[in-house]
């Protein structure tokens, strides 16, 4: 089994440079272009002031970054992806979660954007496509890892696209399958659910791992990415925040989370797994100090993973992790 270690590691935006406080990042690789980091950025998350923020790394680190700000309402979780060639940013905007509208822009260089517009003109659910997670392009199909948080309920379904985008198709809502822990979560009445999936495709199909309030990681999968099996406890640890897997080039899969029951988002660990996600070692510790390093994006870049992930809410770390 192969071993990894962090080859790079460095800040992207600078702490109090252009916000009080950043997170929810996300980070994507194209080809001539170089790579890109984006974040949701200002006085605090949830406040009007709050935008997105997009840099690109240069040879020396990154470039001040570009703002998005299209409304006087706070923008939240960005998402960055490479499709036909382009940066593509998905975002979203509301002063609630379930007020959530999602845009969407492109960039051939991840400097110049398109004037964002609405994903899905009209729509008011809470928010289409991603919500956190990059989307999987398998057999021709978009598979948007999209969840709904209202006040009483988390749930996880799929925002499907079989026309590169254009138009979209809302699976129906993952169930699960029930066991002691929700159980006793439907009987308190607790605000409970599964938010966030995180995908990725092997020989078996596809699968989602997905953040959960019920202390552990929870997992779903499917055949064709539209109907999904009941998703079911691990025994990863999970402390109500968000995860990130991914699959590099020689199909090992990382995942990068809290591995911790309690509220605490510390330490921020990769792990990996060589059996298609049934089971993952202790990998590497890429944070273990006091305060939150949270909220992480991994994706594959060859035999490497990329990561960015929240640095105590004041800055986002940037890591290239290489086998060694």
């Amino acid at each position: 089994m192969k071993k990894f270690a962090v080859a790079e590691r460095m800040f992207v935006f600078g702490e109090n440079k252009y916000f009080k406080s950043c997170h929810a990042s996300t980070v994507a690789c194209l080809p001539g272009a170089g790579i890109c980091v984006a974040a949701f950025g200002g006085t605090a998350e949830g406040r009007d002031d709050v935008g997105i923020f997009v840099s690109m790394k240069g040879e020396a680190g990154f470039l001040p970054p570009i703002k998005i700000k299209i409304s006087d309402e706070a923008h939240w979780n960005p998402v960055l992806s490479v499709l036909g060639g382009k940066f593509i940013l998905w975002f979203k905007t509301g002063k609630t979660i379930p007020g959530w509208v999602t845009y969407i822009t492109e960039s051939a260089d991840g400097v110049n954007w398109a004037k964002p517009q609405p994903l899905v003109p009209g729509d008011i659910s809470g928010g289409r496509g991603p919500v956190k997670n990059p989307p999987l392009l398998t057999d021709g199909t978009l598979i948007a890892p999209r969840s709904v948080e209202t006040h009483t309920a988390w749930t996880t379904e799929l925002d499907v696209s079989f026309d590169e985008g254009k138009s979209w198709h809302v699976t129906k809502p993952l169930d699960y399958k029930y066991d002691e822990v929700l159980g006793e979560a439907f009987r308190t009445k607790k605000r409970n659910g599964i938010i966030q999936p995180s995908l990725w495709r092997d020989s078996r199909g596809v699968h989602a791992l997905m953040r959960s309030t019920w202390g552990a990681v929870y997992r779903s999968d499917s055949e064709n990415g539209i109907n999904w099996s009941p998703a079911y406890r691990t025994d990863i640890p999970n402390n109500n925040s968000g995860i990130c897997c991914a699959v590099n080039s020689e199909n090992i899969l990382a995942l990068c989370c809290n591995p911790v029951s309690s509220s605490e988002r510390t330490p921020l660990k990769l792990l990996f797994s060589y059996d298609g996600g049934d089971s993952f070692n202790n990998g590497i510790t890429l944070e273990d100090g006091e305060g939150e390093y949270s909220y992480p994006t991994v994706i594959a870049d060859g035999n490497d993973f990329l990561l960015s992930y929240t640095h105590k809410r004041r800055d986002i770390v940037f890591c290239r992790i290489s086998a060694v």
